[in-house]
């Protein structure tokens, strides 16, 4: 039964990793007319043993996941293990590219926060923190600011929320198998053959 969990765990792993590749879009290396970007002079460096994301950047992925799927009725964001899986991404499976864009995406959204709230998002208190991060959002989403990293960011925490296990079963309705089994119909019954 372990090996079958393990197994399920890489299955969802790689399905994560595949979801993310949308992110790299924006870390092509090209510009909008097709030319070569500069080459950065030095590719960035694991924070600590094998992981990318330093102390200070994790810690503002888990309050911004949290923001954005809290803990109510149902697990959130940090139960869930969504900052493990960004980490995961970024130190397991993302290029220098993939690395570079959340390293910077993350300091231009400390960076806003800072600006505005006047200290750290990881300082503020969760109403501050749900408060500016509703405000973004809807700038974002509204058209008024543009900001493809925190479209991305979101949408990874989102997919790694629901590709857990407590996002799967406590959230979302799940069933193994949906729908009845029939092992012997007609096939007259069923002319054509299912799409999925």
């Amino acid at each position: 039964m372990d090996n079958l969990m393990m197994q399920r765990r890489d299955a969802i792993k790689s399905l994560l990793a595949i979801s993310a590749a949308g992110a790299l879009a924006a870390c092509t290396g090209k510009t909008e007319s097709g030319e070569s970007k500069p080459a950065a002079s030095a590719s960035p460096k694991f924070a600590s043993a094998g992981k990318f994301l330093s102390t200070d950047e994790m810690a503002l992925v888990s309050a911004l996941a949290q923001t954005i799927i809290p803990k109510t009725e149902t697990a959130g964001a940090i139960e869930a293990g969504v900052p493990e899986s960004i980490q995961g991404l970024a130190s397991e499976w993302g290029d220098d590219n993939y690395r570079k864009y959340i390293r910077s995406g993350l300091a231009t959204l400390e960076k806003h926060f800072k600006t505005v709230g006047g200290q750290s998002f990881t300082a503020q208190s969760e109403k501050q923190q749900e408060s500016l991060l509703s405000k973004y959002d809807a700038d974002v989403y509204g058209g008024k600011k543009e900001d493809q990293f925190y479209r991305d960011f979101k949408s990874t925490v989102a997919t790694a929320y629901y590709m857990s296990e407590p996002g799967a079963t406590e959230e979302l309705a799940y069933e193994a198998v949906p729908g009845e089994w029939k092992g012997c119909v007609p096939l007259a019954d069923y002319p054509k053959t299912w799409a999925t």
